[in-house]
């Protein structure tokens, strides 16, 4: 019973979220090994080494296991690249446009297997009805507005050629995300030489004086 699991005061914040955090790493590595479709509570629980009912005691499903899993990798990519030093209030565009390059995939070098458990999620979680839960709407607010306004702002000042903002978005988020399949095949790719290429692709393809 949940009176048998749950303490009180402080001790029990602390350890529910120790656990929480517990149950969304092993869900992470059990995407990683058996993909979307096969990472089922039970598995999840197994990693673990605790039973579904306690799974089911933080989680209501395996859906909101996933999408916090989601969240967190994101919040983690987001405070390395912060801590990075790759955006400051005052970047100018081309600038950001590299740091946000380099942050992206050297933050992917260190944690492919967790890159390549979001991607899964993202492509194959749907709701009730359905329709993908990270489909476009998820991608345009939490992926590519940043990079938008980067290339926005760029044209705007006259640092990058006329060009779409959505396409190069989504063009370098296929590139950023295709980094992790690249890593987990070949571990031992040479990163800072592959990171240059591609900063130096996208800026040839963005600055202004260039077809």
């Amino acid at each position: 019973m949940r009176t048998n699991i749950r303490s009180t005061g402080r001790d029990a914040t602390f350890t529910e979220t120790a656990r929480r955090s517990q149950i969304v790493e092993c869900a992470i590595e059990t995407v990683c090994e058996f993909g979307y479709a096969g990472a089922s509570l039970s598995r999840v629980a197994e990693r673990a080494g605790i039973s579904k009912g306690v799974i089911t005691y933080h989680f209501a499903s395996k859906a909101e296991i996933l999408e916090e899993a989601v969240a967190v990798v994101f919040a983690r990519g987001a405070e390395f690249a912060m801590r990075s030093g790759a955006f400051t209030g005052d970047s100018e565009p081309h600038d950001a446009l590299r740091g946000y390059l380099e942050s992206n995939l050297a933050y992917i070098a260190a944690h492919p297997r967790e890159i390549n458990a979001v991607v899964e999620i993202t492509r194959g979680h749907r709701d009730a009805d359905g329709r993908q839960v990270f489909g476009t709407a998820w991608e345009e607010r939490e992926v590519l507005g940043l990079l938008e306004e980067i290339f926005r702002e760029g044209q705007r000042l006259g640092h990058f050629r006329d060009f779409s903002p959505r396409v190069m978005a989504v063009a370098v988020r296929r590139v950023i995300d295709g980094f992790s399949f690249q890593v987990l095949a070949h571990p031992d790719t040479d990163v800072a030489a592959y990171t240059a290429e591609v900063v130096a692709m996208f800026e040839h393809a963005t600055r202004a004086g260039t077809a």
